[in-house]
């Protein structure tokens, strides 16, 4: 597996702090409290642009609506229609900022977490909070769906996986990790991939909840996992690096740095988009599209 830079987006005056795609657009946020949307197909910025009172340290484009959701830093969190590029919903209600963002069409919702632990659902029709959680964790970095949205599981700074059910959102489990905070996450096979604060890659068995082994995958926080198919996955930190793996060795195959032209700065998200282009933003203020030349 060989991935090559393929373009290169720069417009962002300063740190990009996450991305989202849907159809053939890729939309980033940033310190300078804009939202922008890149076109891959004419590989430029086209004239989608949302300006924020705060910058957004987390969006997410819905599943199956054309809706992106934007938390912003102090807990802001909007919803806007992609095509109208309209505004449909401006929520306050979170008083700390936003750092995770997930939909689960399987139940209708939304889930919004923050960093005072709280972990509020919302319905994705109607925009109606339904519950909040006081999690007392930390801070709330990733929320992941697993068992076809039946479940989800809450990653946070005091290092625990949290598993509810997304019936009554009861508590079903509690898992310690990682003393030092989880950042990120990626259901996959019968696997969990966690990434800790520390830099250290967990594999857990998801049937027994144990940590099947503990790798020094990068020198500062994994802020992503995502998976590029069934046998390779991709993670970035702040270490400036973006690192293709075999998922069933676990080793490294590809360091995608700043030799082969990737970022200077902390790499804080990245995205698969069509199943060829990996994408990633970072502190350099720039967004860089990956290539998959060779499997």
């Amino acid at each position: 597996m060989v991935f090559s830079k393929k373009i290169e987006f720069n417009d962002h005056t300063g740190p990009v702090y996450s991305i989202a795609s849907a159809g053939h657009f890729i939309y980033s946020s940033g310190a300078d409290k804009w939202v922008a949307r890149w076109n891959l197909l004419s590989l430029k910025q086209d004239e989608f642009a949302v300006k924020l009172d705060y910058p957004a340290y987390c969006i997410f484009h819905s599943i199956t609506k054309p809706m992106l959701f934007i938390g912003c830093s102090n807990g802001d969190f909007h919803v806007i229609n992609t095509s109208s590029r309209e505004e449909i919903k401006f929520i306050k209600h979170h008083k700390s900022a936003i750092f995770s963002i997930q939909e689960n069409p399987l139940t209708n919702q939304i889930y919004t977490g923050d960093s005072a632990g709280n972990l509020c659902i919302w319905d994705s029709i109607s925009f109606q909070l339904e519950l909040q959680i006081p999690l007392n964790c930390e801070k709330i970095r990733a929320i992941g769906l697993i068992d076809e949205g039946t479940k989800i599981v809450v990653l946070s700074k005091d290092g625990k996986l949290r598993f509810f059910e997304t019936s009554y959102y009861n508590e079903l489990l509690c898992v310690p990790i990682n003393s030092d905070g989880l950042q990120s996450f990626l259901s996959v096979t019968d696997l969990y991939l966690v990434g800790g604060h520390d830099g250290y890659l967990f594999v857990v068995d998801s049937l027994t909840n144990s940590v099947l082994s503990k790798i020094a995958a990068h020198k500062g926080p994994i802020y992503s996992i995502k998976q590029i198919n069934e046998n390779f996955f991709a993670t970035s930190s702040r270490d400036k690096t973006v690192k293709i793996w075999d998922l069933t060795t676990m080793r490294v195959l590809q360091k995608l740095d700043l030799k082969v032209g990737g970022h200077k700065n902390s790499v804080n998200d990245i995205l698969l988009f069509n199943n060829e282009l990996l994408a990633s933003c970072s502190d350099d203020s720039k967004i860089i599209g990956w290539k998959l030349n060779d499997l």
